[in-house]
C-alpha cells in the first residue's frame, strides 16, 4: 500500500542519512528518480542487479497478491 511505501522510503532516507553522518554515504537506488536508476544501469554502476530483480519480483508478487481488483 501507500503508506507501507513511504514507511519503506523514510526508513531508507533515515539510514541514508546516518551513514553520511557516518562518513559511510553512498547512492541509494530506493531513493532515486527513475531516470537516476537508468543512467546508473547505463553506465554500469549497478551492482547486484540479480538481486535487485529478485526484490522486484518478491515486491511485484505481494502487491499483485493484496490487489482485490486483480482478474485471478
Amino acid at each position: 500500500t501507500h503508506e507501507d511505501r513511504k514507511a519503506k522510503i523514510d526508513e531508507h532516507k533515515h539510514d541514508q542519512l546516518d551513514k553520511q553522518k557516518e562518513g559511510k554515504g553512498h547512492w541509494k537506488k530506493e531513493l532515486s528518480s527513475n531516470s537516476e536508476a537508468a543512467v546508473k544501469a547505463d553506465r554500469e554502476e549497478i551492482k547486484n542487479a540479480d538481486k535487485d530483480i529478485s526484490n522486484l519480483q518478491k515486491e511485484t508478487e505481494e502487491v499483485m497478491s493484496k490487489d482485490e481488483n486483480r482478474p485471478k
